[in-house]
């Protein structure tokens, strides 16, 4: 199982509620920030920053606030999808909206962590901004046996070698 970003946390939840179903899980970026002070400030700044720009343009307004950068914890590294990768089509904004409450929602709960069974990878890759490399760094020691890698190289390219493992 892969997962990035939000799909890293739905990924982690699908290991730990379905184990038989999970041989192995990557967990790419995933935006758990609930260890990290700084974070759960910026989550603050951000959703103020979201009710203004809903207020002014609805839905499209928040989309291009996440996609210039203007949510730089909830939505860090969204600068990176840029061009022709950010058109996900007429929902994205709905879409955008209805996954972003959920990463500060979702509780790393240490006792269910314990019982994973799965081998965990937490990986980065070279672009991966700050805030998700320090959530990489928390999140690994949580997780029993879960090793920590950097890819090598940027995007679906670095897939590859995070699938086949050391």
């Amino acid at each position: 199982m892969l997962g990035v970003g939000f799909g890293a946390v739905v990924a982690l939840e699908l290991a730990l509620a379905e184990s038989e179903l999970v041989e192995s899980a990557v967990l790419v970026e995933p935006p758990l920030f609930d260890t990290l002070t700084r974070a759960t400030e910026g989550m603050s700044d951000d959703v103020a920053a979201i009710r203004d720009a809903a207020e002014e343009g609805g839905e499209e307004a928040v989309w291009r606030l996440y996609l210039t950068g203007g949510l730089p914890t909830l939505g860090v590294g969204a600068k990176r999808l840029g061009g022709s990768n950010a058109d996900a089509g007429p929902s994205a904004a709905h879409t955008l909206l209805v996954e972003l409450p959920a990463v500060p929602d979702w509780p790393l709960d240490p006792v269910r962590v314990a019982e994973l069974d799965a081998p965990v990878t937490v990986a980065t890759m070279p672009s991966t901004p700050g805030l998700l490399l320090e959530a990489a760094d928390s999140l690994t020691p949580r997780i029993p046996g879960a090793r920590r890698e950097a890819a090598a190289e940027d995007g679906v390219a670095a897939i590859p070698g995070l699938l086949r493992g050391p």
